[in-house]
């Protein structure tokens, strides 16, 4: 996989990386904490697991917006209190048609390390594709803001504990 292009840090104190790690690992909590999680659409609620498929809705300037990802690994231990999701993303649509299609390819790592000294880090890895190499600098601007707006969405909402009855009804799975 190589170096990521991006990699971004934020310390927490233990307790409060143990609740982002049960907040990031139910996808009904999301919306509490994840702005972009307006509405989601997922084939299964509940706790993420390997390969599943999920749409995070939002209404941006009165129009729907959806980020499709997939989540590609999770790796977690008690001792010591680590998290590690790996999510691919599988583009960005506006009312329906694609937008960022000059990012062939996006993968976004989440390690929460919940002991003294921890934190939260994403890290990103993107290919342009090659017609868009000549505006590079436009281009790195999304998968840098996708990553910063995960980073600050987990460590100043997702460490507050999120009472069942604020978690998403996801009664219907698409």
């Amino acid at each position: 996989m190589g170096a990521p292009r991006g990699v971004w840090r934020q310390s927490l104190p233990p307790e409060e990386c143990s609740r982002l790690i049960s907040n990031v690992l139910n996808l009904n909590c999301w919306p509490s904490w994840h702005t972009s999680a307006g509405r989601i659409l997922s084939e299964h609620n509940g706790l993420l697991h390997e390969g599943q498929r999920f749409d995070l809705h939002r209404v941006e300037r009165q129009r729907l917006i959806e980020e499709m990802w997939t989540v590609r690994s999770i790796r977690q231990s008690e001792r010591p209190r680590f998290l590690e999701i790996e999510f691919d993303w599988g583009g960005q649509q506006r009312e329906g048609r694609p937008l960022g299609t000059a990012i062939t390819s996006l993968r976004l790592a989440v390690t929460i390390w919940g002991e003294e000294e921890g934190g939260i880090e994403i890290a990103a890895w993107w290919q342009v594709r090659w017609w868009a190499k000549f505006m590079q600098g436009r281009v790195n601007r999304l998968p840098r803001a996708l990553a910063k707006q995960w980073l600050r969405d987990a460590s100043e909402r997702g460490i507050h504990p999120i009472p069942k009855s604020h978690e998403a009804a996801l009664g219907e799975s698409e």
